[in-house]
């Protein structure tokens, strides 16, 4: 004969679990335009170019382009960031304000900037080029 949990004890143990998992499926680096954020700033930090790239929404940029980017973002080093305010426009879409400082052969540089996300399936994605070179 099988042992069946009392209802109660089912149910509650149910709702753990749904719990459990949901703040575990909102902890992804996608899972919040903060979260994108910060993990696409420490990404920058490291000089990891693919993980910026992965957190990017459809660039379009050719692969000139692309390599000249990799090699700016290897020369900067990035000492410390902040991320100010997020602002939602609707659901899917949000700007958020940060503020970064950099070092550039010696020179520091002090930058504040808007950058627009957007959420597809689920995830946030970068919308704008955090450093316009043009």
């Amino acid at each position: 004969m099988k042992k069946m949990l009392p209802a109660p004890a089912g149910l509650i143990l149910f709702l753990i679990l749904i719990i459990c998992g949901c703040s575990i499926l909102e902890r992804g680096p996608q899972s919040s335009p903060e979260k994108l954020m910060e993990t696409y700033l420490e990404a920058f930090k490291n000089d990891d170019f693919e993980t910026m790239i992965r957190l990017s929404d459809e660039l379009g940029v050719s692969e000139d382009e692309l390599a000249f980017l990799k090699n700016f973002i290897q020369i900067i080093e990035l000492e410390s960031y902040s991320i100010k305010q997020v602002e939602y426009i609707s659901d899917s879409e949000a700007a958020v304000s940060i503020s970064l400082v950099l070092q550039l052969m010696g020179y520091e540089k002090r930058l504040e900037d808007r950058i627009m996300v957007l959420q597809k399936e689920g995830k946030w994605y970068i919308q704008d080029r955090v450093f316009d070179y043009q």
